[in-house]
């Protein structure tokens, strides 16, 4: 709650636009009751001729049409507070997960991400639209109605007094009990989005593997919890409408028997003071009853900032970078690195060093820090002990640009975005050279493969590459290399999960990109190991021996049982 109120505090005109408002609002009110009783009265009591009351009338719809006005102004100024706090926070996620982007890629579900930059994001509206607006107009409007209803007969003005506060009590007592379950749902909300936009991204894999049906069970599944939970939260709400509702009546009936008393059996107060105070009751009433719809949609918003917030609060472990030049010839030292998921699983002692133009293999059993020793070299990670020594200056020290400039990352599955083919190689770096670029294509044996397509390099491919192999992702995030020219590329498994026709396509692309820069690569594959200049073996976390395959071979057990179960 805090949290919300902060934002609203940073549009303080909004703000006090919002009680200007509600004070004219109140005055609108309290007017338009008064000329109600004033005709009433003059009619029915005083006998009074129609052409007098003529500016009274006038005045009445004058002051009926100021308060459509201003109640529409208020939802306005509403939607506008919430439309410019909605903004600012999805530019505020989108600048911390553009602040890190490598590790906001690696954390959670895409669709997660989506689902909280639009629809949670979208929950918090009511707040600000319904919410906001009509906590300052059920605090504004009902004061000035109760002052003037004391001024005219004062014990019923104190049975309003009494009888109000039952309304937000009711209020605070739901808002506990419905908590935990718009928080509930706000989760199931997020997981089944989430789920669904996954799903829609794998479809064609999961339709090629049969496991289609399997899927649609589990987001059935997911659909219907959601559906319960909201169902849950729905029945609290009209339950708490009801009781509302109940105090209302009570409260207008006890104003209106202590109305008759005085009228009836003292004769203390006339026509027009009882009229004009059952007039306003009922006003006094709905203006702070009106914040219980609001009420049940801010709740809402509660568990939805709660969320937003938390992923805004959250500190990831960034790499620090800072401003200084990469040297031309670029070296890359590990000092006594130490690295650790949430103490679970430690690596330590990582010392390594790797010169220019070196070809390096990671390799060692599946689990045992093969990825994360690449991440950390490439800048996706940073060390949480030790250094890493970029040339000869610690990366603390040098510019994050320059080093992203100067480096090539392919992964498993490289991530094509939608667009043209050589949109996706080309990955907005200055003027499209369409000779580099073909150049690059040719290199990375997608040369053949291009001319079967109708329009060549312009032909569109879909998000995240739908449409195309693995084996043809790979390819062009290897032209993305060739065209980039790096001085250093990273691979992760480059020929994984590839029939062997791709796998030597990509093999023979690897090896001419391995004699123009610097090579590390987490390796499974013996050919990609022979050719190493350096072999690290890494096992629980630390580094067991590093050489070439020659030296290994014949000086570690660990090694030799590695390659017995493969051939070059």
């Amino acid at each position: 709650m805090l949290w919300l109120q902060q934002n609203i505090l940073k549009n303080k005109g909004l703000l006090i636009a919002f009680i200007v408002v509600s004070i004219l609002v109140g005055g609108a009110i309290i007017f338009q009751s008064f000329y109600i009783v004033k005709i009433v009265n003059a009619v029915f009591i005083e006998n009074s001729s129609f052409a007098s009351l003529l500016p009274t009338i006038w005045l009445l719809i004058a002051v009926v049409i100021a308060r459509v006005l201003l109640t529409t102004s208020n939802s306005y100024l509403g939607v506008l507070l919430s439309s410019k706090v909605k903004q600012t926070i999805r530019e505020q996620l989108l600048l911390k997960w553009q602040s890190n982007p490598l590790q906001s890629t690696l954390q959670g579900q895409s669709g997660s991400k989506v689902t909280m930059l639009i629809d949670l994001i979208d929950e918090l509206e009511s707040f600000y639209r319904d919410y906001i607006p009509q906590v300052i107009k059920s605090i504004i409007v009902p004061l000035m109605i109760i002052s003037v209803i004391f001024y005219t007969h004062f014990y019923s003005g104190l049975i309003l007094l009494i009888t109000a506060p039952f309304i937000p009590l009711s209020y605070v007592i739901v808002g506990l009990q419905t908590r935990k379950k718009a928080e509930r749902q706000l989760v199931e909300l997020s997981t089944f989005s989430g789920k669904f936009l996954d799903l829609l991204q794998g479809l064609q894999t999961l339709k090629l593997f049969g496991q289609g049906k399997k899927q649609r069970i589990h987001l059935e599944e997911s659909n219907k919890q959601f559906q319960k939970s909201t169902m849950t939260l729905l029945k609290t709400a009209f339950a708490s409408t009801f009781f509302i509702e109940i105090v209302v009546t009570l409260g207008i009936g006890l104003v209106a028997i202590e109305i008759a008393f005085q009228m009836i059996t003292f004769e203390a107060m006339t026509f027009a003071q009882a009229f004009f105070i059952l007039a306003l009751a009922p006003e006094f009433f709905n203006a702070i009853k009106d914040l219980g719809g609001a009420f049940h949609t801010g709740r809402s918003s509660l568990a939805a900032a709660e969320l937003v917030q938390k992923e805004l609060n959250h500190e990831e472990a960034s790499v620090q970078w800072g401003t200084e030049e990469i040297p031309k010839n670029i070296t890359l030292r590990l000092i006594d690195g130490g690295f650790s998921y949430g103490g679970k699983f430690k690596m330590k002692q990582l010392n390594i060093t790797i010169e220019k133009g070196e070809q390096v293999a990671i390799i060692g059993p599946t689990g045992q820090g093969k990825t994360t020793l690449l991440n950390i070299l490439a800048g996706v990670y940073d060390l949480q002990e030790g250094e890493v020594i970029i040339g000869d200056k610690r990366r603390a020290l040098v510019d994050q640009q320059q080093w992203f400039q100067r480096i090539a990352y392919i992964s498993q599955n490289p991530y094509l975005f939608a667009g043209t083919i050589a949109e996706n190689i080309q990955m907005a770096k200055g003027q499209c050279d369409e000779k580099a670029l073909k150049e690059a294509l040719e290199k990375a044996q997608l040369d053949e493969w291009l001319q079967e397509l109708p329009d060549g390099f312009n032909t569109s491919v879909g998000e995240a590459g739908r449409g195309l192999s693995g084996g043809e992702k790979q390819r062009i995030a290897l032209a993305r290399a060739f065209y980039k020219k790096p001085q250093i590329v990273f691979f992760d498994e480059p020929t994984m999960g590839l029939d062997l026709k791709t796998e030597r396509a990509i093999q023979i692309a690897i090896e001419r990109l391995a004699q123009q820069t610097t090579m590390v690569t987490v390796a499974h594959r013996m050919h990609t190991i022979y050719n190493a200049d350096k072999i690290i073996l890494l096992d629980q976390g630390v580094i067991q021996i590093m050489g070439t395959h020659e030296e290994l071979k014949n000086t570690n057990d660990q090694y030799q049982q590695m390659i017995g179960g493969q051939s070059s």
